[in-house]
Parts: structure tokens; sequence; C-alpha cells
């Protein structure tokens, strides 16, 4: 995979700049898919806000600026990354506007229209009219806090050509969502923001040279519980919930081996694992049979059946080999006693303090519960929305830099090579992103797919031939 991420490097560096902008995109989306060891692209970023200089007009310096605006690539009415923009636009003082730098459905919109005073969309028939409509929006103010996706080129760009023009008048703050993974901006970015310790130590393989300022994901802690020592319940119900890929075992790494462990410690206990698919997610088969009445899995809950659930539960197990972040400092915030296995992705809040190293440590902390109380204070102090907004406003506000408080207070035992290929790739690239690699290079694309496992390589021709199917109604509208 590594040739085709090099070729195509290659090919963006000959071709015309709306072109180039278009095959940098794909460059990011492929090394967002897929841990190759490159998680920063500073020269490309660099190159091409020289080579697109001369196709876009920069508004004359030192005209009327309105304060900070916030830009994300494209919100969702759901997840996590849109969540953490909304409350930092919550923590100003005075009111914020967005640009959305690609699209957005209309309900989102509407939902974004009660944090932000002003909303406007990037327009532009090809790559080179977007970077110009952004770059009209960004230089109304002198303040940019990024929210973008890893493979976000043009809004990099835009930023860079602006600060080529501006300099110091215009300051770029990048809020490291996706710190797990590459991301284009590292170029541009004045101050980048931290929310995990795994993105502390991930961001010393970047050529980073701005400042660091932590911030931490903000979680509602003001209805904090501390969980009871002692299970209520004699048949113990344990439950996890994540994505389906949060729990498919890698590098050895596996959450069956807990599973059956904790059914034969404890004859009358249950397991639940809601999120999993039974019928694709294969590696739970074994488990199922072995214990059917006793081990079950629920693609999805409607949301209030799944408070009512977890509040009949008598545990919470974090997701493994992948964990769920800062949902299991939630549960530990709603009162649930959280257990865990330490994962070689972690950093995400205090909470992490309550996982172990072995399944034998999981089954006594399931026997005997530790104390919670001072773990759901450290949440508290480092997560709460008063301390993340106490943080993000002496930085934007007075240029106050904060030191990450989970790389000082958790032992690192992570795993920065986890996610890399061992072998054959089995990280699915989205359909439309091969699709546009074979546009591009039909070539590259038949490599980019020769590199899957068989399992995924077909999943993956599946998915380009129905995006490909969906488009052609549109394509003779």
């Amino acid at each position: 995979m590594k040739d085709v991420i090099e070729q195509l490097q290659g090919r963006i560096l000959d071709a015309e700049p709306a072109s180039a902008l278009v095959q940098a995109q794909v460059y990011g989306a492929l090394l967002w898919a897929v841990d190759l060891g490159i998680y920063d692209a500073v020269g490309l970023e660099r190159y091409l806000v020289d080579r697109c200089a001369s196709q876009v007009t920069l508004p004359a310096a030192g005209g009327e600026v309105r304060g900070c605006l916030h830009v994300v690539s494209e919100p969702y009415m759901q997840g996590g990354h849109t969540r953490l923009m909304e409350r930092l636009a919550r923590m100003h003082e005075e009111p914020v506007d967005l640009l959305v730098a690609r699209s957005a459905k209309p309900e989102v919109l509407e939902r974004l229209a009660g944090y932000f005073e002003h909303i406007e969309v990037a327009r532009g028939d090809d790559a080179c009219a977007r970077l110009q409509s952004i770059i009209d929006t960004l230089a109304r103010y002198d303040k940019v806090v990024l929210h973008i996706h890893p493979d976000d080129i043009i809004t990099t760009v835009a930023c860079g050509l602006l600060k080529q023009q501006r300099g110091a008048a215009l300051t770029v703050y990048f809020v490291n969502h996706a710190d797990h993974v590459f991301s284009f901006g590292a170029a541009v970015a004045d101050v980048y923001f931290e929310i995990s310790a795994y993105g502390h130590h991930l961001d010393k393989k970047k050529h980073l040279a701005c400042q660091k300022s932590f911030l931490a994901i903000p979680i509602e802690t003001s209805g904090a519980k501390v969980p009871d020592a002692v299970p209520v319940h004699e048949r113990i119900k344990v439950f996890s919930a994540a994505s389906a890929a949060k729990y498919k075992p890698h590098r050895g790494l596996d959450m069956r081996p807990s599973i059956i462990a904790i059914l034969e410690r404890f004859p009358t206990a249950e397991c639940w694992i809601i999120g999993a698919n039974p019928l694709t997610n294969t590696w739970w088969w074994t488990v199922k049979l072995r214990y059917p009445t006793r081990f079950f899995i629920r693609r999805h809950l409607p949301y209030k059946d799944y408070l009512a659930f977890a509040e009949q539960a008598d545990f919470y197990l974090d997701s493994y080999p992948i964990p769920g972040g800062t949902a299991f400092a939630e549960q530990l915030l709603k009162g649930q006693r959280c257990v865990g296995l330490v994962a070689p992705i972690q950093g995400y809040s205090p909470a992490d303090s309550l996982k172990v190293a072995s399944i034998d440590q999981l089954l006594t902390s399931i026997e005997q519960p530790r104390p919670s109380a001072p773990v759901v204070e450290a949440v508290q102090r480092v997560n709460s929305l008063e301390a993340v907004k106490a943080r993000y406003l002496a930085c934007i506000e007075r240029g106050e830099y904060s030191d990450n408080e989970l790389a000082a207070l958790l032992p690192w035992t992570g795993n920065l090579d986890f996610m890399k290929p061992t072998g054959k790739v089995t990280s699915m690239i989205p359909a439309d992103v091969l699709d546009a690699l074979g546009r591009i290079d039909t070539r590259l694309a038949l490599r980019t797919l020769l590199s899957y496992a068989w399992v995924p390589r077909i999943k993956l021709l599946i998915k380009v031939t129905l995006y490909r199917l969906a488009r052609l109604p549109r394509a003779r509208g």
C-alpha cells in the first residue's frame, strides 16, 4: 500500500492545481483509513499552498474582521466530533460563526443554528472554486478553529494562503478530533489542541512546529454518581456497547476470552454486547453457541431502551481491543461499575485507571469492585465542561497553553503501531475514495485492491459497485 501512496504523491506533484487538490484529498483519505505510519503531510501541504496561490484572489489585508470562526468539513446529526464542536462553540463569551467547507444536511444546519450566530456553506463546482469560497469567508476573521476531516486539504490550503498574506494577524487553532490517525493541517496550525494522552504520544511522530495545548473531551459531570461497591443482583449482568469494529480481534488481542472467563467464573452471570452484528461478526458465533442462554448480541437498542437496560446492569465492560473512548467515563459518572482491560489505544479520561492488565485481574475487579470515588473526582477535574472551558478560553482569549493532564496522570502502556496492518490490509477504505482513485489512476486502484485480504477485498468491490450503480440515475439526470 505504501507504494500506492508514494506514486499518488508523485502524481499530485505533477498535476495542475485543481487536479492536485482532488488527488490530495484521496491521498489523505487513504492514509486516514489505513495506518501506514504516516500521520501528517507538512511538505505536501506547503507545496500545494504555493502551487495554488496563482489560482485564487486573496482579499485585501487590513479590512474589518469579526473575531472567531469555526470551520467543519461536514457536520453530522450524531457523532462525537460534531458534538465536541458544538460544546466548544457554546464556551465562547461572544457568539461565534461557522463555515461548512463541504456540505451539510438541512436538518443538521437547523440544529447548528442553535450554536452559531451565522452559518455559511462553501460553494464551488471544482476544487479551486471551492478554495476561493473558503478563503473569502476565512478572510473576515482573525481567529479560525478547525474541526476538519483528516482529508480536508482544501480548507488546509485556504488557511495556508491566508497565513502567507496575514502572518500573525490570523491565528489557526486545530482541534485534533481524530488524534489516532493521519490528518492534514499540521503545517498551517498555530495551536494544536490535544484531547487525549494517546494523541499526545502520537503527535511525537508528526512534524509539528506549532504550540500545543490540552483540552480533553468534555463530559457532562453535573449529575455524577459514585457507583456502589457491591452488585445488587444475584444474577450478575455485564454489558458492553460500542461499534462492531471495536470488538474485532486484532494482533492477537481479543475480547472473547474475557467474556468466556466471566461466564465461567460466575455461573449465573449473563453478558450483553450492544452494537455488534450477530450475522456478520462471525467471531462471536462460538461464544453464542457455547452460552446460548447467557450471552446476547444486539445490533441496536433505541436510546430509551438502552438507558433502561444500563440501569439494570451490574457492570459496564469497555470494548476491546479498541476502547470506547469517553463512553467508559460517561457510564462511570452515571453510577455504573466500570471494568475493562487496558487497551493499546488509551488515555481518553482518568476512568482508564479502573482498567486492568489481565483477565484474572478483570475477574477480581468484578468480585471485589474498586472504590470509584477518587476516579469520579479525577474525571470531573479533567473532563468536566467547566474544566475544558477554562483551558479552551485561556488559550483562545489569553494565549495561555495547558499541559496534557492525562499524559501526566495515566501511565503510558499504549501501542502506537497497533492499527498498522501486519500483512494484508483489512481496514476498509470508503467506496467513494476507491472509486475516485480509480478515476485518477486505474492501476493504482487495482494495486490498492490487491493489497487487501480476500474477504475485505470482496466487500470493497461490492461496495464500489453499489456506489457506482447508485450514481447512475444522478448522472443520467
